[in-house]
This record gives C-alpha cells, sequence and structure tokens, in this order.
C-alpha cells in the first residue's frame, strides 16, 4: 500500500494488490479530496488541481494512469482541463441538497446560477404494478403517467428521475407536459394539484448500466436513490418519483430540530 504524504492527496491509497484499476484508485482518492475540500473549506472552486506530473511522480503511476484518472474527472464535471495551464477545480464540484423543505431541482439550480436542463428519456402511459399502485394509493392496474428524465445543471448531468402519477388526477398530462416544464410548476399550474409535502427515502446504490450512460460516469459508481413520495393539500399522494443522483457530485443536508424550543433536554435515538 502507498499513500501520498502531500497536503493536496491525504485521501489518496494506491492498492496495487487489488483488481482495481490503478486510475479508478487515483480518480476516487481525487474525487473525494475534491468534494471533503469544498464542504470543509479548505478548497475552493477555480483553484488549481494537482498536475499530472505531480500525479505521476507522487504515486509512481504511469502518464496513461493519471490521464484516465483525469479525463474521468473531467467528464463527470469535477475538474476543468485546460491545455498550456493545467487541471481546475470546477464551479459545479459538489451539489447541497437540502432535506429541511420540499426542495425543487430547478430552483436549487437557478440559486446556484446555473441553468437547469432536462431530457426527456421516456413519456408513456402504461398500468400500475402493485408496488407502484401502494405508493399511489391506487388500485393496481390503473393507468399511471410514466415520466423517466434526465436532469442537468448546465451542461452537467445530475440525476435520473423516473416519476409516476395518477392518470385520473392529472388527465391531459400527456399533451400538456414539455421537458422544459418544471414537473411541480405544471402539476401545480394546469392542473392545480401539486405537492405542498414529501415524504423522502434515502438509499446508497451503485450506478447501473443504463444510468452510467445516460449520467456520464462508470457503471458500479456509487450514487444516491432517493425515493419520494408527494402528497397535495388534501394529502392525497400525487406522484411517486424514484431518482438516482450522482454520489460524485451530490450531498444531502438534514438539520434536527427539537419540537419543543424550550426543552434544552438532549435528544435519545
Amino acid at each position: 500500500m502507498e499513500k501520498v504524504k502531500h497536503s493536496w492527496a491525504d485521501e489518496i491509497v494506491i492498492r496495487r494488490h487489488l483488481n482495481t484499476p490503478l486510475y479508478l484508485q487515483l480518480k476516487q482518492g481525487l474525487q473525494d479530496w475534491i468534494t471533503n475540500g469544498l464542504e470543509e473549506g479548505f478548497l475552493a472552486p477555480g483553484q488549481r488541481a494537482p498536475s499530472e506530473n505531480e500525479l505521476k511522480e507522487a504515486l509512481g503511476v504511469s502518464s496513461i494512469t493519471v490521464r484516465r484518472a483525469l479525463h474521468e474527472l473531467e467528464r463527470q464535471g469535477l475538474i476543468r482541463r485546460i491545455q498550456g495551464r493545467g487541471s481546475f477545480i470546477s464551479e459545479q464540484s459538489s451539489v447541497i441538497l437540502s432535506m429541511e423543505k420540499l426542495f425543487s431541482l430547478t430552483t436549487l439550480t437557478l440559486e446556484k446560477g446555473m441553468e437547469p436542463a432536462r431530457e426527456t428519456l421516456e413519456l408513456a402511459r402504461i398500468v400500475a404494478p402493485l408496488n407502484i399502485a401502494r405508493q399511489l394509493d391506487v388500485d393496481e392496474g390503473a393507468p399511471l403517467v410514466k415520466l423517466v428524465r434526465l436532469r442537468l445543471m448546465d451542461t452537467t448531468p445530475i440525476s435520473v428521475d423516473t416519476s409516476y402519477l395518477p392518470l385520473d388526477r392529472f388527465p391531459d398530462f400527456m399533451r400538456l407536459y414539455q421537458s422544459s416544464h418544471s414537473l411541480y410548476e405544471l402539476m401545480h399550474s394546469a392542473f392545480d394539484n401539486g405537492p405542498v409535502r414529501a415524504h423522502d427515502m434515502l438509499q446508497p446504490v451503485l450506478i447501473s448500466a443504463f444510468e452510467s450512460q445516460v449520467l456520464q460516469v462508470s457503471e458500479g459508481s456509487p450514487a444516491i436513490l432517493v425515493r419520494r413520495v408527494a402528497y397535495n393539500r388534501d394529502d392525497v399522494p400525487i406522484e411517486f418519483t424514484k431518482s438516482v443522483f450522482r454520489g460524485d457530485l451530490c450531498r444531502f443536508s438534514i438539520e434536527f430540530k427539537e419540537k419543543n424550543s424550550h426543552d434544552n433536554q438532549p435528544v435519545d435515538f
């Protein structure tokens, strides 16, 4: 096992006895360093990343290994490579998603000064399988809208969303929906039936073959699966969505508060 002693590479560990290719080990170490550095404040967007020569000499790996690792990081939007100048940490290296409110990825993207984009991968009418029917409180076999979208910040893919909506609650959805629409804005404006609360469940997963193609990451890369059931003002479930967020770019923030602010007793788990 070899560990780099340089301050910028404290998290980079090369284990030559593993079957994992060296370029992937290097890529993962640099990825951890960038995301942790941005969160902890010792790195900033635009800061220079280690050069090819620094990595090659410090780790004793080949130029091909270093270039493949940097290429993967650039493809994932973590760094920008400028010929003759080097590699730099990208502006969108980390996305913090707050779970304190009903977050909208469209709104969050705009707040970060970036352009939200969506690509519709599938829009179809289906019959509800039992597991999804239970989430939406409809009968098995009830008509649903299935919407699969790729979500992007500027040109960087962030998540793949698969949404299911009861067709009887959104009868003209197939005709009205356009890729440029925010789903929640359309639900509110066209149907007066948008979500006011949601229940989210988070689970660590690995990127599938399909997701790797559209999210532009390697199959088997870490991801965060969010299962959401959204409810309208009558507390009726109107949307069930499974979102796969890139683990290299997305972080979730959750704040816990006591119900009684006057009670200073510690909370037991």
